[in-house]
């Protein structure tokens, strides 16, 4: 084979194989490769590239890294499923309904935290209730303000982390829940409450988290 010839067949190879680099053939699986190094020996340990030679399978991966830079395909990520969001459905209370189911969540709530101060040294920590509003202060980390409303049949919530918030009651699943990202309001105070004052927070207000 003439030396012309011989070169052209290893530009075309060289190629082809790089085809199969960049349309990631053999990518194996649960992996992100952000450099070519990674990626060049995940791949050869797949055995898909056991016939190439060492530096075909370096310079190959080594284009496709560089090529890929500014396209979707800079790097290789296998997505898992995140957990679907709980779903819950807005209860259409009665005036009295609403009252008896707020009312109660209302007072789990305030005895909880009345007990949380008995408990624990807290600096500027304060709970107060009165005509269907909690204030709860934590001194520097901000104070926190649930409130009955009644023309809504809501729980309206001021968080100094995560701002105003409206919670609607899911009768079947005992839950007030936000209906932008379907949290509770019990998980919305456990996690934020528990990260201000470091203290585990359990907040005995609905059934569900």
């Amino acid at each position: 084979m003439s030396a012309a010839a011989q070169g052209t067949r290893i530009i075309r190879t060289f190629l082809a194989r790089t085809r199969l680099v960049r349309q990631s053939q053999f990518t194996p699986s649960a992996r992100t490769y952000t450099s070519a190094s990674t990626f060049t020996a995940a791949a050869a340990s797949s055995g898909r590239l056991a016939r190439l030679p060492q530096t075909m399978i370096s310079r190959s991966s080594a284009l496709f890294f560089t090529s890929s830079s500014s396209s979707s395909l800079r790097t290789y990520t296998t997505m898992t499923p995140s957990s679907p969001e709980p779903s819950y459905t807005i209860s259409d209370l009665s005036e009295d309904d609403y009252h008896t189911v707020s009312d109660a969540s209302m007072d789990r709530m305030v005895e909880y935290f009345e007990d949380l101060g008995d408990e624990h040294e807290i600096p500027g920590y304060d709970v107060e209730y009165q005509s269907g509003v909690m204030t709860l202060k934590l001194g520097d980390k901000g104070t926190y303000v649930v409130n009955k409303q009644p023309p809504n049949k809501q729980l309206w919530l001021s968080s100094p982390t995560s701002g105003p918030k409206r919670y609607d009651f899911d009768a079947e699943h005992q839950v007030w829940f936000y209906g932008r990202d379907h949290h509770s309001l019990k998980y919305l105070l456990d996690t934020e409450i528990t990260k201000a004052i470091g203290i585990e927070i359990d907040v005995p207000l609905d059934a569900a988290k």
